[in-house]
């Protein structure tokens, strides 16, 4: 009777074991933001076309009181340049990893 109790005992604490797995998912992309004065600004990225930020067609929030522009692009390097009026405000050269926001303050 031991012995049958004692098998039992030991499959019930050998069914007891979990098997855990954890599963990461990465954005394969990075986004640039842009807050501060953004009204009348315009964005270059890597010398592409430029981008006004006072077109309807950009997607805006608000974050607390700041307004925020979001822009998704590659991972990697990039030039980032804003204009405003034909001054540069601001040119910066930056580098975003997957699923990473880079934030550029705008004067």
């Amino acid at each position: 009777m031991k012995k049958i109790l004692m098998v039992a005992i030991a499959m019930v604490l050998s069914a007891c074991s979990t098997h855990f797995s954890t599963t990461t998912q990465v954005d394969d992309k990075a986004y640039l933001l842009l807050t501060g004065n953004i009204n009348g600004a315009t964005l270059i990225i890597d010398e592409q076309p430029d981008i006004n930020l006072d077109s309807s067609n950009i997607r805006r929030y608000t974050e607390g009181d700041e307004t925020v522009v979001k822009f998704a692009v590659n991972v990697g390097n990039h030039l980032v340049e804003i204009t405003k009026a034909g001054k540069v405000l601001v040119k910066r050269k930056i580098y975003v990893t997957n699923g990473n926001s880079f934030e550029v303050r705008v004067p």
